[in-house]
């Protein structure tokens, strides 16, 4: 009789994915922690949720904001939530600390991190950078970031004022507390200053010598990647299905994150969606996928400017081998 049991429950976690391969009447719950406030970043998740992807799977899955958006990683780890939503550069650290968790899923195959400043300070290029004052939110991959750019100008990285403003990124801008900022989104914070009447000049990370990367990603933990590897791939097959769905249909990607997100201005989620959804199939490979090359060549550039203390192994940091097959 106990082996009998035994199989049933492997014989539960095993079952195929989707409606048809699941005759469970009470679905599997789990988390997703996000990395931010809800905003069009999202979208393809609120769009997963409000199409009933994660339904069709036998999913529950509560999305939730997290309260300090550096420990998402930490909720990761420590089974507090079975996926978060971060960064390739915080994974990839996390590697170099041997936090065990990975990367299953890219949302946005490219950087949205940038360089933004007021028109009215004459910054147009890289190049005028040079004798500035630069605002980051903190981290090294910002100050890294600047260094990088400058160089790739021919401009000494010295040259500029690096000042820590943390998560005030706009205000810090709007204040003329500095010229510029880095770690704002070309695709967020841009079209935010623009409704608030700033026009402002955005200098893009790949254009300027730094190394193309994933900016969001959902990500899991090692053990628990290990011990629910079907759950994971349900779970991932919702997410790509839902991320397709916006490409596919952008307005109803914006009614399903207005409607999980009252707060934001109808006209800013427009505008943001609009720069936003193309990216989640902008990638060399389909929605979700990751390249590990272009992997290999960001943590080469971290290292070499002192974002990662040391050189990780790309494949214990992302892995795509929880996409839908084909």
């Amino acid at each position: 009789m106990l082996v009998v049991l035994v199989s049933l429950l492997v014989s539960c976690e095993n079952r195929p994915s989707g409606a048809a391969g699941s005759n469970r009447t009470e679905p599997d719950k789990v988390t997703l922690t996000l990395d931010w406030y809800p905003n069009a970043d999202h979208a393809g998740v609120y769009l997963a949720q409000e199409r009933g992807f994660f339904e069709d799977e036998n999913l529950e899955v509560e999305i939730q904001q997290p309260s300090d958006p550096s420990a998402v990683l930490q909720l990761v780890a420590a089974g507090r939530s079975e996926f978060g939503i971060s960064y390739e550069n915080e994974v990839t650290n996390a590697a170099a600390r041997d936090i065990p968790v990975q990367s299953v899923m890219a949302i946005m195959q490219e950087p949205l991190n940038s360089i933004i400043a007021l028109k009215e300070s004459g910054i147009n290029g890289p190049e005028d950078l040079a004798g500035k004052k630069i605002g980051y939110a903190g981290q090294s991959f910002g100050t890294a970031v600047i260094d990088t750019v400058l160089r790739e100008a021919g401009a000494d990285p010295a040259s500029v004022e690096k000042i820590n403003v943390g998560y005030d990124l706009r205000p810090a801008l709007t204040s003329k507390r500095v010229d510029a900022i880095v770690d704002a989104y070309w695709n967020i914070e841009a079209v935010e200053l623009k409704g608030e009447g700033f026009e402002t000049n955005v200098i893009r990370l790949p254009e300027v010598g730094v190394p193309n990367y994933n900016e969001l990603l959902v990500a899991t933990s090692d053990g628990y990647a290990k011990e629910n590897p079907l759950m994971v791939r349900r779970f991932v097959n919702a997410l790509v299905k839902g991320h397709e769905a916006a490409l596919e249909n952008p307005e109803a990607a914006r009614d399903a994150l207005l409607a999980a997100n009252e707060e934001l201005d109808p006209e800013v989620a427009r505008e943001t969606l609009e720069l936003t959804v193309p990216i989640f199939g902008s990638g060399a490979g389909p929605v979700g996928f990751q390249d590990p090359e272009e992997w290999e060549a960001y943590v080469s550039w971290a290292v070499e400017n002192g974002v990662l203390e040391k050189k990780v192994d790309v494949g214990d940091a992302m892995t795509n081998e929880f996409l839908p097959e084909g």
